[in-house]
């Protein structure tokens, strides 16, 4: 039953099985004498569920059956089976088990004894949460005078760390930003003199003046037969065209006016 029910935990949760549902297919001659056996072992001995189904002198057919109870703990139910004796078989077994998970709300609402004033250990509870706020200092004759003692220089340790180490970044990063006095953690001053270096050896310019370039005459290559050029009457159309339209804008202006 262990591989067939979900896995649960928990001293405040228990698993319970109200209900059985079986299904099989009988195969057998009218005749013969069968029954199917389908059971559950208690796991202190016996069966904690058992029915028997007797086919003696019926045809085989198949059968489903469904029972219900009000809750039975799954810790006592053991391996299942479903078996025939006499002649005859099955075919198409299935098994199938409900099951619920029984919650003791009360006993979950307590696991934080601070829920309920009624929840045991709640005194104890607040007395440790008031100390953790710092509301309340214990005396040296507390019980948990000890602990509050070392929480208290665990805490004042953890403090000091966190400032050392933040003073540490600030100082960092002040040192980054510093150009005075020092700056030569900012630049490298052989660097920055081979750069003045580099900028003070300019390119002559003298060679771009001493080149020659080879002239001569160039003749024309293109000949003109006709040295009249016509006029483009679509271009005239045009012309004509936007003229027209900016009188009638115009016109239209004028008329507004």
């Amino acid at each position: 039953m262990a591989d067939i029910l979900p896995d649960y935990a928990g001293p405040n949760i228990s698993l319970k099985i109200n209900g059985v549902i079986y299904q099989y297919t009988m195969n057998k001659e009218k005749e013969a004498d069968a029954k199917v056996h389908v059971r559950n072992e208690h796991v202190d001995g016996g069966y904690i569920f058992e029915k028997t189904d007797d086919w003696s002198g019926k045809y085989g057919a198949t059968l489903r059956k469904f029972y219900t109870f009000p809750g039975s703990n799954a810790e006592l139910w053991g391996d299942g089976e479903m078996t025939v004796e006499g002649d005859g078989s099955i075919t198409d077994a299935s098994l199938v088990y409900a099951y619920r998970m029984d919650i003791d709300e009360a006993a979950i609402q307590c696991i934080n004894p601070l829920s309920d004033p009624t929840c045991p250990g709640f005194l104890d509870a607040l007395y440790k949460y008031l100390q953790e706020m710092g509301l309340l200092e214990p005396s040296e004759d507390d019980p948990y005078y000890e602990q509050w003692l070392e929480a208290q220089k665990a805490e004042l340790q953890e403090e000091e760390e966190a400032n050392e180490e933040e003073e540490k970044e600030q100082e960092e990063f002040e040192e980054s930003l510093r150009v005075t006095p020092s700056e030569n953690k900012l630049i490298d001053s052989g660097q920055q003199q081979a750069m003045l270096e580099a900028l003070a050896n300019l390119p002559q310019i003298e060679p771009y003046y001493q080149v020659t370039i080879e002239g001569g005459a160039y003749t024309e290559t293109i000949t003109l037969s006709d040295s009249t050029l016509p006029d483009n009457p679509r271009a005239l159309r045009q012309f004509a065209s936007d003229a027209k339209h900016k009188t009638m804008v115009r016109s239209q202006y004028d008329r507004e006016q």
